[in-house]
């Protein structure tokens, strides 16, 4: 579907800040009271939804012992998930399964992987952090309080939040040993990449610096200048932009050095994770006036900005590849509720193809990204997949599960059942 309204991707100036702020919250407010009316519709029998296409899983493993799971997590082969039964699980692509590794307690975050291979660690709720080999075997052990912290995994290092402590703590994957440690936000979670780790620390004045770490090493390569506010950032290979007051930084990854800087036009800002993307261009999402937000384009080389383009009322989630530009972003749905709206771009900003899914959402878009020559997108309850080159929906799913986890590797799609225990394969061609 082609889009009409050209004249939305000029740029106006931003008006007043406050009062745009005080009209997205009464727009959101009464697309939330319309929603919560097409649930009841909903619960009476009338759901549209089934109306629609469906899919059937690849293949569905149900964990009988569990009444809930964790978000799931993929490797190039494999994906494991958690589940209430205080196992964590293991499969192959194919659906064999070859682990299963009883905790301390329910495990209900998402376990962080490699890309390939192992080993596998995940946090239970009785506070431990396991670490697991691919055949399930134990390879080593963390006791602690981090219910739930967050576990993050890029090559041989493994980084974990302690939300009790204040702590963020780098470990060597594959043995346990310490990298390093100092004081983090619970909040604000660190950023990996190939070169760098960094995390912001808050000091007594509560000014706030990023800090930067060698992966490898554990060594600390720098220091950003204190300043009042939490940055956005995000980091590929040995490049990392950071957002603060609506200003675009490009720096070098091991020294810190910026690159360039680049004031937008109007509020760089999200509250559904950082407003700003790394793919063949640096793109940042521009809140509007009471309409729709903005996708911003910035050459990664020099910092000139190449094209902006109005997208839905609120821009969510970007994903990239070295020809298009994809875009999820919330959209009022004119018989009530909210509904997912998908744009697709050139690299040169020509808008490819627009559509208004029929995915309705309580609040955000819970998983967008792609997955072989799919483009998918998913709320709490539902996921439907798309051809990338035309928006055309290929299928829609919609299990009985009122709540799915959602992860992507090597071209295969995974979905939990996080009330209802249990991991599926979909297809994605």
């Amino acid at each position: 579907m082609r889009d009409t309204d050209t004249a939305a991707d000029t740029y106006d100036p931003p008006g007043n800040a406050t009062d745009r702020q005080d009209s997205r919250r009464w727009s959101r407010r009464r697309a939330l009271a319309s929603l919560a009316s097409a649930g009841t519709v909903a619960l009476a029998g009338c759901s549209w939804r089934s109306a629609f296409s469906s899919v059937q899983p690849r293949w569905k493993r149900d964990f009988s012992a569990a009444t809930a799971a964790s978000p799931p997590a993929a490797t190039d082969d494999h994906v494991v998930v958690g589940g209430q039964d205080k196992r964590l699980h293991g499969f192959t692509a194919d659906g064999e399964r070859i682990l299963t590794v009883e905790t301390g307690g329910p495990i209900d975050a998402r376990p962080a992987v490699p890309s390939s291979g192992g080993p596998v660690h995940v946090h239970s709720t009785d506070g431990d952090l396991y670490t697991v080999g691919l055949a399930g075997e134990r390879l080593w052990h963390v006791e602690g309080q981090a219910r739930y912290g967050w576990l993050g995994r890029h090559g041989s290092l493994l980084v974990g939040t302690d939300p009790v402590d204040g702590v963020v703590t780098g470990y060597d994957a594959s043995d346990g040993t310490h990298r390093f440690q100092r004081p983090g936000q619970a909040y604000q979670l660190p950023t990996l990449s190939d070169s760098t780790c960094l995390f912001p620390v808050t000091d007594s004045d509560e000014k706030t610096k990023l800090v930067a770490f060698a992966p490898a090493t554990g060594e600390m390569l720098w220091e950003s200048p204190p300043r009042t506010g939490y940055p956005d950032v995000v980091a590929a290979g040995d490049r990392i932009v950071t957002v603060y007051d609506s200003t675009v930084r490009m720096h070098r990854a091991h020294d810190g050095h910026v690159l360039w800087r680049t004031p937008v036009d109007g509020d760089v800002t999200s509250h559904f994770g950082p407003p700003v993307w790394l793919g063949e261009h640096v793109y940042v999402r521009v809140r509007r006036d009471d309409r729709s937000d903005e996708l911003v384009a910035i050459e990664r080389d020099g910092g000139t900005i190449r094209w902006r383009r109005a997208v839905g009322y609120e821009l969510e989630a970007v994903t990239t590849t070295s020809r298009d530009v994809f875009v999820a972003s919330s959209v009022d749905n004119p018989d009530g509720g909210i509904l997912i709206r998908l744009d697709a771009f050139s690299l040169d900003g020509t808008r490819q193809w627009q559509t208004t899914t029929d995915i309705a959402i309580g609040g955000t878009v819970e998983a967008f990204g792609r997955a072989g020559e799919s483009l998918f997108a998913a709320s709490e309850n539902q996921l439907a997949a798309y051809d990338s080159a035309t928006g055309e929906r290929w299928w829609h799913y919609e299990p009985e599960s009122s709540r799915i986890g959602v992860t992507t590797a090597d071209g295969a799609l995974y979905v939990s059942y996080r009330d209802g225990g249990g991991v599926a394969r979909l297809p994605t061609n």
